[in-house]
């Protein structure tokens, strides 16, 4: 073993190590006598699939009748990412495995993925610097608090399947374009595939890999007709096949939203595309031997015959996909088992949602170091490469990546994840170009190390804070939603394997009645109580919450209600989001801003949100107005804390009842 590679290999192990530590700072706030809390909200679905798969091992559920309901709704992930979580329970305890079994194996899946993120930035640094290139960005991810924040214990939730695909995928496809093998490519192909089977929307690193291909087509003058069949047609192959064995004769909507048939058609499309650009591109140098044109005239033909049936909806899907990276949505739109279009302004609700750079250049800053602002100067400097044929394939593939990368980034901040590497390859970069300074050898080390240290120097601090951040509920949610799993009947077990079959839903559910809450709940009260939701964090009945809690009457809530068999109603504080709220109605604002700070108008104390949580239904009269009581709601359940207000305290949780 030479030296570089020893140094390499003790650089990536001292990574792991200290990426590993550092990840694992969540335990103690989840861990809860046996059982492991989630980190955040959309981990608990990803656990009720989890625990479907252990005792039906490989399957999961895939039409939801306990969501959105009495609709009932599709689980948008595919069944990868919930297959890993459940492995370690079902290896080490089978079928029969206690719901705490679950819990605990799955807190695992999450750190195993975070450092395997970590090995897959070194290799992927490795293939493009060389082995100092590999340490530093190793080293960069283990640290880099935007990478920790989604990547640590008990987060099952799927970013961390995304970095870890994601990075694997890049790094094979990077090695194949230097490599130039069959081999290399159907790897690439092969990674393709499994990172859209974690993740739907992992077939933007099809979008990618096509921009690539195509762009060094026209550069070099060198077919890739090859690559564009083995990376993304076996792409497409393989998501087919796997799509069909997993849904088993069910049909979702087509979208970009959910998982189905949407993935491999589009896969199919971008590689008839580069197919046929690749072609025109070839043509331009001369002609081409007839066998090649038949092979290249019957896999465009091939992926023409998949595609055009569904190219209407494609396109569609296509253009909402990218507003949806840009923080637009259209508007739900419905579908029988599903919807095709995320409901019009959920994102704005959504904090992670937000632009990177709404509250301006601190955040990119804490979580991705000053090497992230220099991206771009980067990106130019690969396309230049690119341009004078140095490595043209190499820095073609990280242009193109590093430019989708900005993009999604910037337009979301739940995407620093994805610019983490970014970030640390661009910082090796600057320091590389440190050392063609004309100084002493020596000299140019130091200085480059100096500048790799300026530019990650925010993480001294910002590393620290996110170790130490608190992200988990509090033990008083966890406290109501026990009381509602006890005290509220449920009309079919949660995980009744009658729920496996889409089409045929226990007939006990015709009498169930459902849990009325915010929509950022939704996936908490059905994963800890069991019961059935009306609005969920996947999007479904996002606008039947609002209409519900901002009701003036309460002849307008119990419509609301009555159409989604509501009996139950869980509130909390949401005076922050009422304006916002309101404006997603269309409405006017109920609290306006004072010198004094945020006061209550007389709209406020008309809703149904706060006369049930500000009130408890009592009513309020006052010299000015008065709001009447409410005949229908009754409280069952507060939590112990509580939050001050007025001059009195309002217990944070409360349950009612709607009496008819």
């Amino acid at each position: 073993m030479t030296p570089r590679r020893a140094g390499f290999l003790l650089g990536l192990a001292v990574a792991v190590v200290i990426g590993g530590a550092l990840r694992f700072s969540t335990r103690a706030q989840l861990v809860s006598g046996s059982r492991v809390h989630p980190l955040t909200v959309d981990d608990n679905y990803h656990l009720r699939r989890a625990r479907f798969a252990v005792a039906h091992y490989p399957h999961t559920i895939l039409f939801d009748p306990l969501m959105n309901f009495p609709a009932g709704g599709v689980p948008i992930w595919p069944p990868l990412f919930d297959l890993l979580l459940a492995t370690p329970a079902y290896v080490l305890h089978g079928t029969s495995a206690s719901p705490e079994a679950v819990e605990r194996g799955a807190a695992w899946v999450p750190l195993g993925l975070a450092v395997g993120a970590i090995v897959l930035a070194g290799l992927l640094g490795r293939a493009v610097f060389g082995e100092a290139g590999g340490v530093v960005a190793a080293l960069f991810l283990a640290v880099c608090p935007g990478h920790i924040l989604w990547t640590q214990y008990g987060h099952t939730d799927q970013h961390v399947a995304e970095s870890f695909f994601g990075l694997l995928v890049l790094w094979l496809f990077v090695r194949s374009r230097e490599r130039a093998t069959l081999a290399s490519e159907i790897a690439a192909g092969t990674a393709l595939a499994a990172a859209t089977l974690a993740w739907q929307g992992a077939i933007y690193w099809g979008a990618i890999f096509a921009l690539a291909l195509t762009l060094e087509a026209a550069w070099t003058r060198r077919s890739v007709f090859r690559e564009a069949v083995a990376i993304l047609g076996l792409s497409a192959l393989l998501v087919a096949i796997a799509t069909t064995l997993w849904l088993q004769g069910f049909r979702p909507p087509l979208t970009y939203i959910s998982f189905g048939f949407f993935q491999p058609l589009f896969l199919t499309a971008l590689a008839g595309g580069v197919i046929v650009l690749d072609t025109v591109l070839a043509l331009r140098t001369g002609p081409l031997p007839r066998r090649e044109i038949a092979l290249r005239a019957a896999a465009a033909a091939v992926g023409a015959l998949v595609v055009l049936r569904w190219a209407p909806a494609l396109s569609e899907g296509l253009a909402r996909g990218v507003g949806y990276v840009v923080g637009e949505t259209s508007g739900e739109i419905s579908a029988p088992a599903g919807y095709i279009s995320y409901p019009k302004n959920w994102l704005k609700g959504i904090f992670e949602a937000r632009p990177l750079f709404a509250d301006g250049p601190g955040l990119p800053m804490r979580q991705l170091s000053f090497a992230f602002f220099l991206s771009p100067f980067a990106i130019l400097l690969w396309l230049v490469r690119a341009w004078r044929r140095e490595r043209p394939g190499v820095h073609t593939a990280l242009a193109v990546w590093g430019c989708v990368t900005l993009l999604l980034a910037i337009s979301q901040r739940m995407d620093v994840y994805y610019a983490a590497p970014l970030a640390a390859v661009t910082l090796f970069e600057a320091a590389r170009l440190t050392t063609r300074l004309p100084l002493a050898p020596m000299t140019r080390r130091l200085a480059a190390f100096a500048i790799g240290l300026l530019l990650a120097a925010p993480f001294a601090v910002s590393t620290r804070e996110e170790v130490r951040a608190a992200h988990g509920a509090g033990s008083d949610l966890y406290t109501t939603l026990d009381w509602m799993r006890r005290q509220i009947p449920h009309a079919v077990d949660p995980y009744d394997s009658r729920l496996l079959s889409p089409g045929n839903p226990p007939p006990e559910l015709s009498r169930a009645e459902s849990v009325l809450a915010p929509w950022s709940l939704g996936h908490f009260i059905l994963y800890e109580s069991g019961l059935p939701v009306v609005a969920n964090n996947f999007g479904y009945g996002f606008v039947d919450s609002l209409q519900f809690f901002l009701a003036e009457t309460e002849e307008d809530a119990i419509a609301v209600a009555s159409r989604r068999r509501a009996r139950w109603v869980v509130v909390t504080d949401l005076a922050p989001r009422m304006n916002d709220y309101a404006s997603y109605l269309g409405r006017p604002p109920s609290l306006q801003v004072t010198a004094g700070g945020v006061t209550p108008t007389e709209r406020y104390f008309r809703t149904i949100q706060s006369r049930l949580y500000d009130f408890d239904g009592a009513g309020l009269a006052t010299p000015a107005f008065s709001v009447r009581p409410l005949d229908h709601f009754r409280l069952r359940f507060h939590s112990a804390t509580a939050i001050r207000r007025g001059g009195k305290l309002l217990a944070r949780w409360k349950v009612f009842e709607m009496i008819p």
